[in-house]
């Protein structure tokens, strides 16, 4: 067994260069800051997250918000060994919901705490293809049990919020044209520290996400299954761009509405 993890080790991170088994998602970090609002986004992940990001978080009453998250990953990869060309693929696709608690810590409503959990589920499909090696198909399911404490601070021009959080991932029934691979199982424990910045009017704003994924449970396979083994510190620093809608329910004027119709 243990022969068999080096081996499947030895080659993920000889592949690495091309492709990878699994990359985070943007983090949601919502920033409520009223009742009954909805915060929604759309991020493009340029490096050490997956492409493709939308994510929405809705405010319960004053405290309590409700979030989800998607995520779409493809890439398509042509790279030379020995004078030869080799090809690699990586489709990813991944889903998230949670709640947690959000409050305001001064009297102005400037300065938030917020707290949230929840868990996702993933798939990933990968290709391997290398001259005078293994040509090897990969497919895996993933699940992901997240907890995430912030702070965060917002007025009517722009917010910035600071979040770190912890997700314990469970890789699992990998299914692949090779015996290396072949319903193996991983499990992860990583933490992420991430700053995202938001800047417009009260209604929409741009974003900046930055922040590094860092391993913390089974670092090597960690690093074999997800990192350019010649960079791999390079390889787990997150940078997104996108931008934020926000919208909330007037309560004045739906209660002048249902006076009305009564």
């Amino acid at each position: 067994m243990k022969i068999e993890i080096a081996c499947l080790i030895s080659l993920l991170i000889t592949c690495s260069g091309c492709v990878t088994v699994y990359k985070p998602n943007l983090i949601n970090s919502p920033n409520l800051y009223a009742r009954h609002q909805f915060r929604g986004s759309a991020g493009l992940g340029l490096a050490g997250m997956g492409v493709l990001n939308f994510q929405g978080a809705y405010s319960v009453n004053r405290k309590v918000g409700v979030t989800g998250s998607v995520m779409f990953h493809s890439k398509n990869s042509e790279y030379k060994a020995k004078n030869s060309l080799g090809l690699g693929r990586h489709n990813q696709y991944y889903a998230d919901g949670g709640a947690g608690y959000f409050k305001t810590l001064d009297r102005m409503k400037l300065y938030y705490f917020q707290a949230y959990g929840g868990a996702g589920i993933g798939y990933s499909d990968n290709y391997f293809s290398q001259p005078d090696a293994l040509h090897v198909k990969l497919e895996c399911t993933y699940h992901t049990i997240y907890a995430q404490p912030g702070f965060y601070f917002t007025n009517k021009y722009y917010d910035a919020s600071f979040d770190l959080r912890a997700t314990y991932m469970n890789l699992f029934g990998v299914r692949s044209s090779s015996s290396l691979y072949n319903q193996k199982f991983f499990y992860f424990l990583t933490a992420e520290p991430t700053v995202t910045l938001r800047v417009g009017s009260k209604g929409f704003r741009v974003f900046l996400q930055t922040g590094y994924t860092m391993p913390l449970m089974d670092r090597k396979n960690y690093y074999g299954l997800n990192t350019d083994a010649t960079k791999q510190t390079q390889s787990l620093i997150k940078f997104a761009l996108g931008f934020n809608i926000t919208f909330t329910e007037n309560m004045r004027n739906s209660q002048k509405w249902l006076k009305w119709k009564n």
